[in-house]
């Protein structure tokens, strides 16, 4: 039973339309194959993934296997004892030659070793404070030897090519998993910080999706190795690149999304997608901004803004309803106890938030919260302040459209340049204790123009945007500035707190378009009798050159297929939510998804097959 138990659309400041049409109803993401996300990166391209194999053709070439300028290194007497080490090798053997004092020198000999002797390899030793080269079979362990011998090259990184970028940079595709946890599969199994990796954002759990990934200094040849193992995640399309990719370094997303159990006219849903099309829709953070929990983000934000960290760690730590049982008594044994060591040993891996918080008890002491928060990742921690300004954000824009339509006034805040969202930028922003900021101040990037009277005939209302609330924003120049105030003041804040004395919870705030207008709106129906079928292609059916879904002309349930762009943190839903005129929440959508539909299988013997077809094709 979850009626009272997770959010609803109100309880964030959801309650408004734009658009007169009635609606219809529908069931949003019955299978996560329903909901298919393409990125757009900063040049508009669409990311897609068309390639699982390393185009060797557009790389450049691996120094490590160039020979060029290591003529004269050895000696003839060393070249002929290699020669014959190579024709003949002996697992028993070892070849010691004197190290070159010369660094660059030492490393051309391990060089003509990978290069030139394949079935050997070197090492540096050092034995009695002498350093020298043994050169073994491969694999033999003879580069221990019987003495104290001290092993250096191994514990070093093979230098990085010159002739590469210093990061790869590939599509991930992903289903029904989150990017965080698609990138955690990728530590885990490469034995790399998750710091090596970098992405421009993060991407539905419950959905197939397609984005761009950069990762420092690792060779497209080892990445593609990787895809045999995975279920539900493929890598491909490599290139190498001399820069990392940065949160927010997109243009937007591509949505293809089917709506099953479709009960409108096909009347009432044009009706409804052409004023989607026409005027667009509220640009409500969506209900995934606020977590999947009963405990909402913007609680445990409110509490951070407040100084409250023992109430805010207790949020994320008590028991809540809606879990498994197990988990709901591992929390309720925390709660009457306080023993971290005893729920860290049982909480399993996937809560890695609790997980770190518990460790930051155990670490500074149980009640030092306020230092036991510092071990949870940044990007996590803010997740819980942009919150607090989302649930802020979405209830003045409800009042603003209930209050005053669908029209600029004056004092509104416009601009009519490209925003590329900043706000999905600044959210990732430093800022100091002091309120200076890293990387420049918001004013001096988005500058905003109060409508005046002799002015408001030159905008409309898709030019208004309000700000999430910051230290370093300007407020509409009219009634709706005042409501930022009176709203946090029901929470027992004030608009400075925003500038915390701890600089990791001081929130600048930025701007969000009121109303979006989505791009290249298509849609076309579907009849359908078989709940599993697919209506919808995904980058991997197209590489697998699968049909497009076709309509069953005898088909009982309607379906309806849609099709647009949206610029960076904007919600899909919310443009669903326009038409439909339904509650979008989990909540809501588990009462219309009578019975669970099985899923798309594993994509581990597709990602194989393409592999196998491809590397036949390349031969």
């Amino acid at each position: 039973d979850t009626e009272g138990v997770f959010l609803k659309e109100g309880d964030v400041g959801i309650t408004e339309y734009i658009s007169s049409s009635p609606g219809f109803s529908a069931i949003i993401k019955q299978r996560y194959s329903d909901f298919i996300v393409n990125e757009i990166d900063e040049e508009g391209r669409l990311v897609r993934l068309t390639s699982l194999e390393v185009d060797r053709s557009q790389m450049p070439a691996d120094e490590e296997d160039d020979d060029t300028g290591l003529d004269g290194v050895l000696s003839p007497e060393q070249k002929e004892k290699l020669d014959d080490f190579n024709a003949n090798p002996n697992p028993k053997r070892v070849i010691d030659i004197c190290a070159p004092v010369d660094k660059v020198t030492r490393g051309k000999v391990h060089q003509i070793v990978r290069v030139r002797y394949k079935k050997l390899e070197s090492d540096t030793l050092v034995e009695d404070d002498v350093r020298f080269i043994r050169i073994s079979v491969k694999g033999a362990g003879g580069h221990w030897g019987s003495g104290q011998h001290f092993r250096q090259q191994n514990f070093q990184r093979k230098p990085w090519p010159a002739g590469f970028g210093n990061y790869c940079r590939f599509v991930l595709y992903k289903e029904n998993m989150d990017t965080m946890e698609a990138v955690h599969k990728l530590t885990k199994f490469f034995h790399i910080n998750k710091n090596m990796f970098q992405f421009a954002g993060t991407k539905d759990k419950r959905a197939i999706t397609s984005q761009e990934v950069t990762v420092y200094r690792v060779k497209a040849e080892k990445l593609v190795g990787a895809n045999r193992y995975f279920y539900k995640m493929a890598l491909g399309n490599f290139r190498y690149v001399e820069q990392p990719l940065k949160l927010g370094q997109l243009s937007g997303n591509r949505f293809t999304i089917v709506l099953r159990d479709v009960t409108g006219t096909d009347e009432v849903i044009d009706s409804a997608l052409q004023s989607l099309k026409t005027n667009g829709f509220i640009n409500y953070f969506g209900m995934q901004r606020f977590g999947t929990t009963a405990i909402p983000t913007y609680r445990v934000g409110k509490e951070l803004l407040k100084s409250n960290y023992k109430e805010a760690g207790e949020l994320i730590l008590q028991p809540r309803p809606g879990e498994k049982d197990f988990i709901t008594e591992c929390r309720k044994n925390w709660w009457k106890d306080k023993n971290c060591t005893q729920m860290l040993k049982v909480l399993p891996r996937k809560y890695n938030i609790e997980r770190a918080l518990l460790e930051g008890l155990i670490k500074f002491g149980e009640n030092n919260y306020a230092n036991a928060f510092q071990m949870i990742h940044r990007n996590t921690r803010m997740l819980y302040l942009h919150g607090y300004q989302s649930y802020i954000w979405n209830h003045v824009a409800s009042d603003r459209i209930k209050k005053f339509g669908m029209e600029p006034m004056v004092g509104d805040l416009v601009y009519k340049g490209d925003l590329k969202d900043v706000a999905f930028k600044e959210e990732n922003r430093q800022s100091s204790a002091n309120g200076s900021l890293k990387g420049g101040s918001t004013s001096s990037r988005v500058s905003p123009e109060v409508v005046t009277a002799e002015t408001l005939s030159q905008y409309t209302i898709h030019d208004v945007i309000l700000p999430l609330p910051g230290f370093d924003v300007q407020y509409p120049d009219n009634e709706v500035g005042l409501w930022y105030a009176k709203l946090m003041a029901e929470d027992g804040l004030k608009l400075e707190d925003l500038k915390h004395s701890n600089k990791n919870y001081a929130l600048p705030g930025t701007y969000r378009r009121l109303i979006i207008l989505p791009k290249d709106l298509m849609w076309q129906s579907y009849m359908y009798s078989d709940v599993t079928k697919e209506l919808t292609q995904s980058d991997l059916d197209l590489l697998q050159k699968k049909p497009e879904p076709v309509s069953d002309p005898d088909g009982t349930i309607k379906a309806l297929k849609i099709e647009l762009s949206l610029p960076q943190s904007c919600y899909a839903t919310m443009a669903l939510r326009e038409i439909l005129k339904i509650d979008t929440s989990a909540a809501y959508q588990a009462t219309l998804n009578h019975g669970v539909m099985p899923d798309r299988s594993p994509t581990a013997m597709v990602v194989k097959e393409m592999q196998t077809k491809q590397s036949a094709l390349g031969q």
